[in-house]
């Protein structure tokens, strides 16, 4: 029961600023930003708090009924505390970019683009140093055939993605201080890499097998 009231206090908080603040939003407002901060996505207030925060009740949901129903179900007591952790990291950065929104909406000067870096930065550390610590399963992690079907493999690519999913968190937040055009020219790229090249490992590490 007790790693169920941090993530509902969270949602509890989050609609109740929602609340707080609604009569003050205007009618729309910013609700989504590219990766050097500027607004490219607009929204009616209402149309924002709700999807908010149906957003984060349905994680909540989704990450409580999985463990329940996953064909590999009996690993997640193995790695219980890591689960938690990624599920309220999801629901902190969620809250984080609600709060964001609320700002913006609010009229407040918001320096979105340190913002949008530092969250993406403390996601990728935090992920990445929890990665190792998840046991096979269909829900979270590298989910390729070769891991699922290769204990070793999955323990291998976790691994590797953990390290590479810290390293870039790191890297993240040095980009903070580069250019915006560098920033658009190879920010979306460089995410694409990050998550990319767990599975391209797994994929090697079954080749490697197989040869011998």
């Amino acid at each position: 029961m007790k790693k169920h009231i941090f993530p509902i206090i969270l949602i509890g908080a989050t609609v109740i600023i929602w609340l707080l603040f609604y009569q003050q939003l205007p009618s729309e407002m910013p609700i989504h930003w590219d990766i050097n901060g500027n607004v490219n996505g607009y929204a009616t207030k209402s149309n924002a708090m709700l999807m908010s925060i149906a957003l984060m009740v349905f994680i909540y949901a989704m990450m409580s009924v999985v463990p329940k129903v996953d064909p590999k179900k009996n690993n997640y007591k193995n790695f219980s505390k890591s689960y938690s952790i990624i599920n309220i990291l999801t629901l902190v950065v969620i809250f984080a970019i609600n709060m964001l929104m609320l700002t913006a909406g609010l009229g407040y000067k918001v320096n979105t683009r340190l913002a949008i870096h530092l969250i993406l930065g403390v996601l990728f550390i935090v992920l990445g140093n929890y990665m190792p610590q998840i046991k096979p399963n269909y829900f979270i992690g590298v989910k390729t055939p070769w891991t699922l079907n290769d204990e070793d493999n999955w323990k291998k690519t976790h691994r590797f993605g953990g390290r590479t999913f810290i390293i870039s968190g790191f890297l993240f937040m040095i980009t903070i201080f580069l250019p915006d055009r560098f920033v658009e020219d190879f920010g979306v790229p460089f995410i694409l890499i990050i998550l990319l090249s767990p599975l391209a490992y797994s994929y090697l590490l079954f080749r490697r097998q197989i040869n011998g």
